[in-house]
């Protein structure tokens, strides 16, 4: 038999040991285990070797050019599409590429340039540093989302959804983005951090001034990142409304009001000042990879447009293929053929022919839970993979996504209807008492499904059936932070099953 003294000695280590980890978790909330988790994941993804990031489809020369940089390397040009490059030449001299067009991912650039010449180099930009500017707003941002999430739930079951947290948006697909001058890293941020918004105002996480301020910026960065985010503003604006409600300070009231409408004019003037040649970019694609694409008859198409059946050569045809039948950009396509259609003749098109709409939309959904582009590599060409070569490192998510995922735009439509369901129970009792900040859940549900279908109605309608995993990638944003949501919930309606039913067993 163990000594007394033995078995004190015994209790008390286990005793701390006990106090250990209980205090460990104390400082590890669900919030700050997603963080971690994610954090060790990009840290080996994105600066440790051989760094992951995503090659250049010809986009990024219009975003590096305009922020002081340039390609100080031979043989670019053949490493587009299927070899990550990381550094980049600094213009030591005036720069004479006038911005081409107004972006706030150019804040994120200029502070990642200032770093680089502080720590670096004042010759070579290295994209690392962007990387890093980026991915340290990424991790407090995934720990928000989380803690939203998760501040109403007890147990282990926090746990579990930081998991799943990790999974999601830890997958290399979405951390490669840091790694590039596409402007898709700063949507991410964006609208996990305008989700994180809603659920810390359910919750009352953090003081309502706060969180509008997080709102704010947040919606300000996703409208501004991009042209074709600028129809968000609208939803956001629209939505946001229910933050007046929140409670009766007549100040509080006032700030939301200006912050929405602050949102929905800078949407306005970001349409506004789209350049003129994305204008011809989009609207070429529009016609040749959109209307002509999935039309059986593509001059009949034209003909019913009231334009010219010639131009149905131009079908499936893109505007920056090397060998082209016309120059997109040729005074006579100006003339004769861009000045003939727009956005709203293009819509009456596809609502006047539903079959070629939906068959549009089909193709859509089939890219739509893609996270990455398909033609670009992700390693440098010094490490010798084969060129677009793509990591497999933690992907478990990204890889089985689309084969999970809803096939075609009828499940996708009823997967929005599910939410809305799944959500929208006990609305009416809240609405009656008053209880607006527990509407906020379903408020953010339509956020995220008229997000997400906006995109899907924005890419086609503006740029037709062309680079649809990069253009639909915000919708995979929105589809993985409802998913994320309806995890939650299901991991809490089982842990209180099981325990419902283990009290019972215990009764008897």
């Amino acid at each position: 038999m163990m000594p007394r003294a033995a078995r004190t000695r015994k209790k008390r280590k286990s005793e701390d040991i006990k106090l250990f980890f209980m205090r460990l978790l104390s400082f590890l909330t669900p919030g700050a285990t997603a963080a971690l988790g994610v954090l060790v994941v990009g840290i080996i993804v994105l600066f440790i070797p051989p760094y992951i990031g995503i090659a250049d489809n010809g986009d990024f020369f219009r975003v590096f050019s305009s922020n002081g940089l340039y390609v100080n390397q031979s043989g670019y040009d053949a490493s587009q599409f299927g070899y990550f490059v990381k550094q980049f030449g600094i213009y030591q001299y005036f720069n004479e590429q006038g911005a081409a067009f107004i972006s706030s991912q150019s804040l994120f650039i200029q502070l990642a340039i200032f770093f680089n010449k502080l720590f670096f180099s004042t010759e070579v930009f290295d994209v690392r540093f962007l990387a890093a500017v980026q991915f340290s707003l990424y991790i407090p941002t995934v720990y928000l989302l989380v803690e939203g999430l998760t501040a109403k739930l007890s147990g282990a079951r926090r746990y579990v959804v930081a998991v799943f947290a990790v999974l999601i948006f830890g997958d290399t697909a979405y951390l490669a983005y840091f790694n590039s001058f596409f402007g898709e890293g700063i949507m991410l941020i964006a609208m996990m951090l305008i989700a994180a918004s809603f659920l810390l105002f359910y919750t009352r996480r953090y003081p309502d001034y706060f969180l509008l301020g997080l709102f704010t910026v947040a919606s300000l960065l996703l409208v501004t990142v991009k042209q074709q985010n600028s129809p968000m503003a609208l939803i956001l604006s629209v939505l946001g409304i229910l933050f007046v409600f929140l409670t009766r300070e007549k100040k509080f009231r006032i700030s939301v009001v200006i912050s929405l409408v602050l949102i929905l004019v800078t949407g306005v003037l970001m349409y506004a000042f789209i350049p003129k040649t994305f204008v011809t970019i989009n609207q070429y694609q529009t016609m040749s990879r959109g209307i002509l694409l999935e039309s059986k008859e593509p001059e009949q198409a034209l003909k019913d447009m009231g334009m010219n059946e010639q131009y149905a050569l131009l079908k499936g045809t893109t505007y920056y293929q090397k060998y082209k039948m016309i120059d997109p950009d040729d005074p006579f396509l100006e003339k004769e053929f861009y000045e003939e259609y727009g956005f709203v003749p293009v819509l009456q098109f596809y609502l006047t022919h539903p079959d070629e709409f939906l068959s549009l939309l089909n193709l859509s959904a089939k890219h739509s839970f893609q996270i990455r582009p398909n033609e670009m590599g992700n390693y440098e060409k010094s490490v010798g993979k084969p060129f677009g070569e793509k990591t497999q490192f933690f992907t478990l998510y990204s890889n089985f996504k689309p084969n999970l995922a809803p096939s075609s735009i009828g499940m996708i439509v009823l997967l929005a209807v599910a939410l809305l369901i799944g959500y929208g129970r006990g609305l009416l009792i809240r609405f009656r008492l008053q209880d607006y900040r527990g509407l906020l859940r379903f408020d953010l549900v339509l956020v995220l499904i008229g997000t997400g279908f906006a995109v899907l109605l924005i890419t086609l309608v503006g740029d037709g059936e062309a680079d649809l995993e990069k253009h639909e990638f915000l919708f995979n944003v929105c589809y993985d932070i409802a998913l994320l949501m309806v995890l939650t919930s299901l991991v809490d309606y089982l842990a209180k099953k099981w325990q419902k039913r283990r009290r019972t067993k215990n009764g008897k």
